[in-house]
């Protein structure tokens, strides 16, 4: 299985090096810089951005191997009307470096990898990517991890030639229980409630490692989860070893008869054949930076 991480950039000469390497190559300059940048421009940029700290710079690694670059930092341009109701805005630029890891399908991988990244450690609303409109393949690439066009504008690149930018927002699932919704929000918060089941439907099913945000009725946002286990799989086949993580009830035929009873108002073909999706989650814990 191959394994994505990012690890941090720090004020290092091969690092730097590195950089000039990759940013000299036009597959990387035509989209990331829009020129080829001397070693002491390069080393100059990046360690005022190391020093500014508003960034929060990035190596990916793949099969740890370093491959490219990603920079994040907070949404702090002037809010487009589509983004007025979200707070806590990120971004980030991202580029391959290494052209054999080019068009091998693990674009995708990277982009989900990322935003998992930034949800779990800087519990942002939504994640906002601004492309040139001409680089189509990386907003297919996009796309193809959540993202949706929200708008097109006039900007400028990194020359103060005018160009058209898409604007795409990625957001997390919201939901809440659809049952007694305060009282098993509070068993979340407790730690007593780790697990959760609903209807299986094809096109529902989350992944191993998605985060969401658990709300109120009032679509609060109440906590942060991430998915750690899912069992798809007939209603009978849940045993009491799953079921009491949901916390809910006293033995297995209890909770049966509860679910069953709620599910039989969503669909009144329901029965113990059904098949569901059994999820066990965690709650993500606030960072220390975000507290500080």
């Amino acid at each position: 299985m191959c394994k994505i991480q990012l690890t941090a950039f720090n004020d290092k000469k091969y690092n730097y090096e590195l950089m000039y390497k990759w940013c000299n190559q036009k597959f990387v300059y035509d989209w990331f810089e829009q020129k080829k940048l001397s070693f002491y421009e390069i080393e100059k940029k990046y360690k005022n951005k190391l020093l500014d700290g508003k960034q929060y710079l990035f190596f990916i690694n793949y099969n740890n191997i370093k491959i490219g670059f990603v920079q994040i930092y907070k949404y702090n341009d002037e809010k487009i009307y589509e983004l007025y109701n979200y707070n806590n805005i990120f971004e980030y630029d991202i580029f391959i470096g290494e052209s054999e890891y080019l068009y091998r399908g693990i674009g995708s991988q990277i982009i989900s990898y990322i935003n998992n990244y930034i949800y779990e450690n800087y519990l942002c609303d939504c994640i906002v990517l601004r492309p040139f409109s001409t680089n189509t393949i990386a907003i297919k690439c996009y796309e193809k991890c959540g993202f949706k066009k929200i708008n097109e504008r006039l900007g400028t690149d990194t020359l103060g030639k005018k160009r058209r930018i898409t604007v795409l927002l990625n957001k997390l699932d919201r939901w809440t229980f659809g049952v007694d919704a305060d009282r098993l929000v509070n068993l979340v918060l407790d730690g007593k409630k780790t697990a959760t089941t609903y209807l299986y439907e094809s096109d529902n099913i989350c992944k191993i490692g998605d985060i969401s945000i658990l709300t109120d009725l009032d679509d609060n946002r109440v906590c942060v989860l991430k998915t750690k286990k899912l069992f798809v799989t007939e209603f009978k086949n849940i045993s009491w070893d799953l079921a009491k993580l949901e916390g809910e009830n006293k033995t297995l035929d209890e909770w049966r008869e509860s679910h069953m009873n709620y599910f039989n108002k969503i669909d009144p073909n329901f029965n113990k054949d059904t098949k569901v999706i059994f999820e066990v989650f965690e709650v993500i814990k606030i960072p220390n930076h975000i507290n500080s």
